[in-house]
């Protein structure tokens, strides 16, 4: 009996070790594999760095001329004095009131006197009287200082050009007056009239008087170069300094990228080379301008060439608005496009026309349409 019982337990448990056998062995679930992508950032394309150039021209920008010897004349602008001889020579013309009826120009002549291209003469006229405010202007460049005397017994520091204005000019080419000197190097440039009246002077000659290195307050931004491609274009720019003296104004001319001036609708022009003025950039600087009742009789002006307020800028055509800063006559002048920065102006040379406050100017722009705009 204990055989047959041993042998069926050894049955039944050879049967339970067949059927632990026979169950199907789970195979451990692997994790799905996961891709990582990597994020690759595309790679940037590197932009050059605008090439500033440093053989260029102080008062102009351009190349050919890296020295810096100016001359700054006075030269007249009323009706008889027109065409003015040698002005489109000048690097920088600044435009200014002078007596409630006319305008005179202070242009600084630099590049056409020096360096490898200048000319053996370079005759400019006809050289008239400095005011106080022309004095501060040149105050920004340090230039020589030619001039046809002055006020000089006014009683105003405002308007008398031997006053506060006259003691940072290091030296003068003066024809008339208090301290006249260098007298030597005026002469009539035309026939008939008096030196005193119609003085044209030769600035190579003129040259020889310096006799120390000036040193620039100013110095215009020209790089790197800008061509203000989304601002409007216009056709023409008038100002209206005053009813006695007429029309001046400027025309854009795209072929030769200049605004090209004229006054009373006729050109402009050069009585040296006979061709019309034509400028790279023309800065409109709203001034207060107001009569300095120094004297029984006088018609003198004070223009506020220290101070701050609106401008305008024309640039290849182009249309900006801005503003103008010198804070005191010890700094120079700052000019500013509506977005804080200093504008950037184009290689050439430069017209500033110092127009009264309150004053119209009308810009027609090339679509057609007028703008009128004042310094107020």
């Amino acid at each position: 009996m204990r055989k047959v019982l041993s042998v069926i337990v050894a049955a039944l448990m050879l049967c339970g070790v067949f059927t632990a056998c026979s169950k199907p062995v789970e195979e451990p679930s692997a994790s799905p594999t996961q891709i990582v992508t990597e994020t690759v950032a595309p790679t940037a394309t590197p932009q050059p760095t605008p090439e500033i150039p440093t053989d260029v021209s102080p008062t102009t920008g351009l190349p050919g001329n890296t020295v810096y010897k100016p001359i700054i004349v006075q030269i007249d602008n009323a009706a008889s004095a027109r065409p003015q001889s040698g002005i489109s020579y000048a690097d920088i013309v600044y435009e200014t009131d002078i007596d409630g009826y006319d305008t005179r120009l202070t242009a600084l002549f630099n590049d056409a006197l020096n360096g490898e291209n200048a000319p053996s003469e370079l005759v400019v006229g006809p050289v008239r009287s400095s005011r106080y405010y022309h004095q501060w202007i040149q105050g920004e460049w340090d230039a020589l200082y030619v001039h046809m005397g002055g006020p000089d017994s006014t009683g105003m520091d405002e308007t008398d050009i031997w006053g506060a204005s006259a003691e940072h000019i290091q030296q003068r080419i003066n024809g008339a007056g208090k301290h006249a000197s260098n007298t030597e190097y005026f002469f009539a440039l035309r026939d008939g009239k008096p030196a005193s009246d119609y003085a044209g002077i030769d600035l190579i000659k003129a040259l020889n008087v310096y006799n120390y290195d000036p040193v620039a307050k100013q110095a215009f931004t020209y790089y790197p170069l800008q061509d203000y491609a989304d601002q409007p274009m216009v056709e023409k720019i008038a100002f209206t300094f005053s009813k006695d003296l007429g029309s001046i104004s400027y025309g854009y001319d795209e072929g030769n990228d200049k605004m090209m001036r004229f006054v009373n609708h006729e050109e402009f022009t050069d009585a040296t080379t006979g061709d019309q003025v034509g400028v790279q950039n023309l800065i409109v600087q709203f001034v207060n301008d107001k009569a300095a009742n120094d004297a029984p009789q006088s018609d003198r002006r004070i223009v506020d060439v220290e101070g701050s307020g609106k401008a305008l800028f024309l640039i290849h055509g182009k249309l900006m608005e801005g503003t103008w800063e010198r804070p005191s006559y010890d700094d120079k002048t700052t000019y500013k496009l509506a977005s804080g920065e200093e504008v950037t102006l184009t290689p050439g040379n430069t017209w500033i026309e110092m127009h009264p406050t309150g004053k119209d100017v009308q810009v027609t722009m090339a679509d057609g349409t007028e703008q009128t705009f004042t310094g107020e």
